[in-house]
């Protein structure tokens, strides 16, 4: 038997996709778990007196306004 061809200029249907559920904000005290599991494990850190971060941190802490500490990636790490 041979396969089933299609024509010529005709294309396939497209599929169709779930609708994607909105991204929920994490919960305050879920953020501060990171934070802290980021610090504790020295993936996050201040910069140093020149301006970069130490060698294995891939996040910047940092304060807003509000005197709340919070972390930035700055780079990735391949371990």
């Amino acid at each position: 038997m041979s396969k089933p061809t299609r024509k010529r200029g005709v294309r396939a249907k497209p599929t169709s996709r779930p609708a994607k559920k909105p991204v929920e904000k994490p919960s305050p005290e879920h953020e501060a778990a990171y934070v802290e599991s980021l610090i504790a494990s020295g993936q996050a850190a201040r910069l140093t007196k020149e301006g970069k971060l130490p060698p294995g941190a891939t996040h910047k802490i940092v304060e807003d306004d509000q005197g709340r500490v919070k972390v930035v990636r700055r780079r990735f790490s391949i371990s």
